[in-house]
């Protein structure tokens, strides 16, 4: 059976594989999860839970905020109950979580239903570099995790609501000399990326973080960082790395917490748009693709390889077709087109392109199994 390809698509994988041959990605685990703090195991306080816990996980596994808007989404959030698979309550130090499980296809299908794309638990991790401008007469200067806490625990929290894993820079004698504070305030991308090579991620996102207003703050230096209602307001103009694209914009906020929330939701929102799954796009007709993945020589290897595929939201159906030695053909019946399986293949660490000595792939969609 011939490989079904488009020519140009074609000629995308081989760019994109030659770009992300060896990348961090990460597998989220708890993406149908959610922790709740409640005041109590009432009826009604538990309800209530559960609603604002699968609006949260349909936001994780959606990408975006926007299927929010949705009325068969509205319903789903009011009759949540229906969707959870188990829960249970912890209690860490006064406060009492009640900690919720929803059924992942469940969760897919009402997101699918109403028109939205659906992001698979592979996601790219995404390095962060901060630099900071308390007022007009301050210096500028590198925002490190070790001084702005609250800061970064911030955008972990962020995060971790949005379905996405951030890596920050260690900040030893490699970073301070190949990346200054002037080279992440003015967003040059060249150097940023080049600073960012040593950690091997997909995805970077730089920021410079300023108060608009000219006034002074001594925010940072607080155990609790930025008064919601201080007239202070602060802006962040970032720029993002992600692939072969560079992409810019600003977010606005009344403290430095509100910005690292949506410096966090301007890059889950970017990340969705590439690797969520629109089926409403889809030709099923014209999504059968053929790969070769070597190194499959036992039955062990073959199974493995064929869980991960499947495993793949891109991926609808795996089978195996052909298999001489090591070296097994699979035909995927996908649920999307070349670009969104290469996406997805980018970030499995098992099933890699299989490149030459000076790292350029040598034939189009063939991969060997990482043991």
């Amino acid at each position: 059976m011939p490989i079904k390809t488009h020519p140009v698509l074609f000629a995308f994988v081989l760019m994109w594989i030659v770009s992300l041959q060896s990348v961090n990605a990460a597998v989220i685990d708890d993406l149908y999860d959610a922790k709740i703090p409640v005041d109590n195991q009432s009826e009604q306080t538990q309800n209530n839970a559960f609603s604002l816990a699968l609006k949260q996980v349909l936001i994780k596994v959606r990408g975006n905020n926007d299927l929010l808007t949705n009325q068969k989404i509205k319903n789903a959030i009011t009759r949540a109950t229906g969707f959870v698979r188990s829960y249970s309550y912890d209690k860490q130090e006064s406060q009492l979580y009640l900690v919720i499980s929803f059924d992942p296809q469940r969760v897919e299908n009402v997101i699918r239903n109403a028109g939205f794309p659906v992001w698979d638990k592979r996601r790219p991790d995404t390095l962060i570099w901060l630099a900071i401008k308390s007022s007009e007469d301050a210096d500028r200067h590198i925002a490190r995790p070790t001084e702005y806490a609250g800061l970064y625990q911030q955008l972990r929290l962020r995060a971790a609501q949005r379905g996405i894993t951030l890596m920050f820079p260690v900040w030893d004698l490699d970073d301070i000399q190949s990346l200054g504070v002037f080279d992440i305030w003015g967003g040059f991308s060249t150097q940023i990326s080049q600073a960012s090579e040593r950690y091997s991620v997909p995805s970077v996102l730089s920021a410079r973080i300023y108060l608009s207003d000219n006034q002074a703050s001594d925010v940072f230096q607080n155990p609790v960082i930025a008064n919601p209602k201080s007239a202070l307001k602060w802006s962040a103009d970032w720029t993002m790395i992600e692939g072969r694209g560079l992409l810019a914009g600003q977010v606005q906020g009344d403290s430095p917490l509100i910005i690292a929330e949506a410096l966090i939701d301007a890059l889950a929102d970017q990340l969705s748009l590439k690797y969520a799954i629109d089926l409403a796009q889809i030709d099923r007709a014209d999504t059968k693709v053929q790969i070769v993945v070597n190194n499959i020589d036992s039955l062990i290897y073959y199974s493995l390889a064929l869980r991960s595929l499947e495993n793949m939201s891109i991926v609808y159906g795996a089978t195996l077709i052909q298999q001489q030695g090591p070296r097994a053909t699979f035909e995927l019946d996908l649920l999307g087109d070349i670009e969104d399986l290469t996406n997805a293949l980018s970030l499995d660490s098992k099933i890699r392109p299989v490149v030459d000595d000076f790292g350029q792939p040598i034939l189009g969609l063939e991969f060997f199994w990482v043991k």
